[in-house]
C-alpha cells in the first residue's frame, strides 16, 4: 500500500463503516507507516480490498490491541481491518488474505482481530469461526456497540 493507493483505500473503508471504524487520510497515512502488514488487493490492476496487521510493540494505539498485549504479551499479529468491495465478497478473496496472514504470523503463535458482536456482524463472526478463531473476550466500544475479541493459535 502505498500514497497512490490512499484514494481506494478510503473509498472502500467508507463501504464497510459500521463494520471498521472511519478512517481518513491522516489516520491511514499513519496506519500504513506503521503497520507490519499494509496490503491493497487488486483484480485486473483494480483495488479490490485491503489489509492492515499490526505486531506487538508498535505504536497502534487501538483499545483491542491493548487487551491483546496484556493477554498475549508479544505472542500475536493482530488483523486490525480488512475489507473487501461488496461486489468481491465470498469470493475467495478474504480467505487468501488469512492464509497468508497466518503464514506471516507464525513467529507469533497466534493471530487476532475484533469482530462487532453486538449488533452483530453474522458474516464477520461466521468467517473467523470457519477458520478456527474463537472469542476469547468482550469488548465495549465508546460508541457502544460491542466487539468479539477473537484469536486463532497456530
Amino acid at each position: 500500500m502505498t500514497t497512490a493507493d490512499d484514494a481506494a483505500v478510503l473509498a472502500l473503508n467508507a463501504t464497510a463503516e459500521g463494520l471498521v471504524e472511519p478512517l481518513g487520510p491522516a489516520r491511514l497515512d499513519w496506519l500504513r507507516l506503521i503497520a507490519a502488514h499494509a496490503v491493497v488487493v487488486e483484480e485486473d490492476s483494480r483495488p479490490v480490498g485491503f489489509v492492515l496487521t499490526f505486531t506487538p510493540g508498535s505504536a497502534y494505539d487501538g483499545l483491542e490491541f491493548e487487551w491483546f498485549a496484556a493477554t498475549y504479551a508479544d505472542r500475536f499479529l493482530l488483523v486490525e481491518r480488512i475489507v473487501v468491495a461488496e461486489e468481491r465478497r465470498r469470493r475467495g478473496i478474504g480467505t487468501a488474505v488469512y492464509r497468508a496472514i497466518e503464514r506471516a504470523a507464525k513467529p507469533f503463535d497466534r493471530v487476532v482481530a475484533r469482530v462487532r458482536s453486538d449488533p452483530p456482524d453474522p458474516a464477520g463472526l461466521g468467517f473467523h469461526g470457519s477458520r478456527g478463531y474463537t472469542e476469547v473476550g468482550k469488548q465495549r466500544l465508546p460508541t457502544g456497540a460491542t466487539m468479539a475479541l477473537m484469536a486463532k493459535d497456530l
